[in-house]
């Protein structure tokens, strides 16, 4: 396009065609503008865009999101990795590729950071998704009666709303990681062909680029073992200990409220039972994976030899023709079933059918692998560099003339010494976490080992010298023996980084004091701690304690805040949506 050109002879002076030569010019220039604008547009790539959706409750979800997002750049499409908690129902309206990823919680849960967009999707008033083309990952654990709820409700409410399913839901047990993959290989290829395209964005919306760990289930972390010591007094009818382990040279690191996954192995004398009652002597070399162990050594540190898989418990029972127990099997309700396997191991199952003969290659597929164990990370990295700290309670019970033993607990509080290597690697868990805002007042309930999380906490608190309010409600049985941490919290008093502490030591007088009964005792200043902006976490026991502190934290904000029930449970929902009333239970 030429600029315009001004005939000499024009009847305009020379003010006037200076003007007039201004005025083309900038049309002139405007113009040129649009159609390269224009010719722009026309040329941009339209790309596929892919919205990944994450419910997690320890990470576990999250982490295959991303992996997910990265494995998606291979078959042409962009990711997006949306935590439940960040989005709300027109994510599934402007998305026309959606995957979710969820894991269950508690008695078939929503994890926390999915309840809310949970509950709006599966209302009267959740959008109508024809158009939509989506699938689903569950996660979950198969020793839990509701195994993958969460995401078989997700598979069934979508397609109950219109959306079209690309690739059929794939429910993973705690060994996710070849299914998850498994699932990916089979719905990425097939959802990138569904769907619209849209604009290249302006900003890139690929957010898998999350820095990840080298370390993982399958190629842990050897951290080894520095110091370790009992925290409860030899007269308490529990053993919580406190193991310090070293990072150095590791690279790794972490943040507090974050969790550590420990490899354990299983106690000795179970193995050499176990293999006894099976008739084997150990030294068997079955081809198992590829690789070339000892049945003893498969035993110790590949596959749980304590707690039964339903698959085992079923195989026994047929094996014996036990109709009885197959019945339990069989029923959807699965409360029978638990009373019968409560307490009992592999070795009681085992010996429970003493006529039954498995073979080896059926006992070892029908036997689950060692799973990690998650426990809350009880230091700072700040304050203690190199270093990650955990506080365990140690599981010890009797039942008839037989002692038994939790298998990572014990494995590290009675075999694990100092300077050895304990297998382990880091899950992050970016919701319980202390605020950015370090002003914020932050209330902590935390009762027996679920102090953990909080003596991190306040440890990087101190560090920091960060001005907000720290309140700590903790209790246990007894004070005189069950006070861990005790001289640590006294000085935090001291020093004014522990604002407000509240004990509850439940059997130290006739009627039996829980943490929720503080939280109602002081229930006033709790609610003006929330209402000036306060955070509330959880730390500890999911089925009793944190449902009874649930229950008081409602009953608190009704009677303080004036409010009915809905009210309080509004007001309950809007602290979860804002990430400020998390939990860390189990």
């Amino acid at each position: 396009m030429k600029v315009p050109h001004l005939p000499q002879d024009i009847p305009f002076n020379d003010d006037q065609k200076t003007w007039l030569a201004g005025f083309f010019s900038g049309l002139h220039s405007r113009l040129l503008v649009k159609q390269e604008s224009v010719v722009h547009a026309e040329s941009a790539p339209q790309v596929k865009s892919l919205t990944i959706l994450y419910g997690s409750q320890t990470g576990n979800a999250e982490s295959v999101a991303h992996d997910a997002a990265e494995k998606a750049k291979e078959y042409g499409l962009t990711a997006t990795v949306l935590d439940m908690d960040d989005v709300d129902a027109q994510i599934f309206v402007k998305s026309s590729r959606i995957l979710i990823v969820t894991s269950t919680y508690g008695e078939g849960e929503m994890p926390d950071n999915a309840e809310s967009l949970w509950q709006t999707m599966s209302s009267d008033n959740a959008p109508n998704l024809e158009g939509t083309f989506f699938s689903v990952l569950a996660l979950g654990d198969t020793s839990y009666d509701e195994f993958c709820l969460a995401g078989k409700l997700w598979d069934e409410r979508l397609t109950e709303l219109g959306a079209t399913r690309v690739s059929e839901r794939i429910d993973c047990d705690i060994d996710f990681e070849q299914p998850a993959e498994d699932w990916m290989v089979a719905t990425l290829p097939t959802i990138a062909d569904k769907g619209e395209d849209g604009e290249s964005p302006t900003q890139p919306t690929n957010t898998s680029t999350k820095q990840k760990s080298k370390y993982n289930r399958k190629s842990p972390l050897l951290a080894t073992l520095k110091h370790k010591r009992v925290l409860t007094k030899p007269n308490s009818s529990k053993e919580i200990v406190h193991y310090e382990m070293s990072l150095e040279g590791s690279g790794e690191f972490y943040k507090p409220g974050d969790a550590l996954n420990v490899i354990p192995q299983n106690q000795p004398n179970l193995v050499e039972e176990v293999l006894d009652q099976l008739g084997y002597s150990g030294d068997e070399r079955p081809s198992w994976n590829g690789e070339s162990h000892s049945l003893r050594d498969i035993f110790t540190g590949y596959l749980d030899v304590r707690t039964p898989s339903k698959e085992l418990v079923k195989a026994l029972a047929e094996a014996a023709s036990d109709h009885k127990l197959l019945q339990l099997l069989a029923s959807e309700d699965t409360t029978p079933l638990n009373d019968f396997l409560w307490g009992k191991d592999i070795l009681d199952i085992l010996r429970y059918y003493p006529n039954v003969t498995l073979s080896l290659a059926e006992t070892l597929s029908l036997l689950k692998p060692i799973a990690p164990r998650a426990y809350s990370i009880s230091s700072s990295l700040n304050k203690h560099q190199d270093e990650v700290h955990l506080t365990i309670g140690s599981v010890r019970y009797q039942n008839q003339d037989r002692e038994y033993r939790g298998t990572c607990s014990t494995w590290l509080a009675d075999i694990v010494e100092q300077g050895d290597k304990i297998p382990c690697y880091f899950a992050p868990n970016k919701n319980f976490a202390i605020p950015e805002d370090d002003q914020a007042p932050m209330i902590m309930v935390g009762p027996g080992t679920g102090i953990a999380p909080f003596r991190a906490f306040l440890e990087e608190r101190e560090v920091k010298a960060a001005p907000g309010d720290n309140w700590l409600i903790f209790g246990d049985r007894n004070a005189a023996s069950d006070y861990i941490y005790q001289e640590e919290i006294e000085s935090l008093v001291q020093k004014d980084v522990l604002t407000k502490l509240d004990l509850a030591f439940s059997r130290d007088q006739a009627e039996k004091v829980y943490v929720q009964d503080k939280m109602r005792e002081n229930g006033a200043e709790l609610f003006a701690w929330l209402e000036r902006g306060g955070y509330f976490f959880v730390c500890g026991d999911a089925y009793r304690m944190a449902k009874d502190v649930d229950k008081a934290l409602h009953q608190v904000i009704a009677q303080h805040g004036k409010l009915d029930d809905q009210g309080a449970s509004d007001y309950v929902a809007r602290l979860k949506k804002q990430k400020r009333y998390v939990r860390d239970v189990y």
